[in-house]
Parts: structure tokens; C-alpha cells; sequence
């Protein structure tokens, strides 16, 4: 229990944004890996999204409600929208089910993951001027946001089982 609440030493910062609009989760099975709040994921194809690294919000916070509580968290990005591929870029948004986003340390937070069973994709919400378009996403969850290992966290692509190793 102390490791919990000892102190984090951390400077991580947010540098890439990576969208998928299929696939599935499942919690971790990466042993003591807190396997109910992070997931690896089921032909889940993350694209990388530009985005200027500056422009990359994220923020969740706790809701409180005769339910229970609940953790709404939100991401935002802004990129140029001046080129022929606008509409269609915009609309492939809005198929998105699940966000990724990149840190320094190598762990990716995930967005959209809402339940057990996703039953809601996260809502978006476009605004745009003639240079730049900033794209929100939001997602209400029953737990905060988990961690998905990114391709060489532990020292090995996460396709290889660590009960090998």
C-alpha cells in the first residue's frame, strides 16, 4: 500500500496522438500490471495522428452521482485543415472508438475505453477556422484512464508473452 502513495518521480510530457476505429480490448494480462484498468488491445489498427505537439490537451476529472462516480476524461488536438482532404479527414474522426495518447515514458494513455464492454464510442466535437481545426473527444468512464503498452515497453514487442521470458 505505502508504494501508492509514495511520491511519483516523473517528467513525462504528451508527444503524438494515435486514433482506431476498430478493434477491441481486453485488460492486461501482463502480470502486476494493474490488469483491470490497463488493456492491450484486438485488431485495433492506432493510426498516428498529426498534431502539433503543443496543441495536445488532455484532462480527466471525477463526477459524482447517485450511480456511483464516474471519470470523464477529454482530449484535444489541433492540426491545418487548408488542404483538399478536410471533410474526409473530419469525418474519419468521427468514426473513431478509441485514442492513444503517446508519452515520453513509453506508456500510452488510452481514451474511450468506457466500460467492461465499450458501449459508447467517445463523443466529439470539431471546430475549425480557415488554417486550423481542433478536434475534443470525450469519454465518461466507470474507472480512470488505463495505460496500453506501447510496442517496446518491457524491453520486447508486446506480442511476445512475458511468462517466456
Amino acid at each position: 500500500m505505502s508504494q501508492l502513495l509514495d511520491k511519483v518521480i516523473s517528467n513525462i510530457h504528451l508527444c503524438g496522438v494515435a486514433v482506431a476505429i476498430n478493434g477491441t480490448y481486453k485488460p492486461s494480462d501482463i502480470e502486476g500490471w494493474q490488469p483491470f484498468y490497463n488493456s492491450t488491445f484486438e485488431n485495433a489498427e492506432f493510426n498516428k495522428a498529426y498534431a502539433s505537439i503543443s496543441s495536445i490537451n488532455y484532462n480527466e476529472e471525477s463526477i459524482n452521482s447517485p450511480s456511483g462516480v464516474s471519470f470523464k476524461s477529454k482530449v484535444s488536438f489541433r492540426f491545418p485543415n487548408s488542404d483538399p482532404n478536410k471533410s474526409e479527414r473530419i469525418e474519419f474522426f468521427r468514426k473513431v472508438k478509441f485514442i492513444k495518447l503517446k508519452q515520453t515514458n513509453g506508456l500510452d494513455i488510452i481514451i474511450g475505453r468506457n466500460d467492461f464492454n465499450q458501449n459508447a464510442k467517445p463523443k466529439i466535437k470539431v471546430k475549425m477556422n480557415e488554417q486550423l481545426c481542433e478536434v475534443s473527444f470525450e469519454s465518461e468512464s466507470i474507472s480512470p484512464s488505463g495505460f496500453s503498452p506501447s510496442e517496446n515497453s518491457f524491453g520486447l514487442p508486446v506480442l511476445i508473452p512475458l511468462t517466456l521470458v
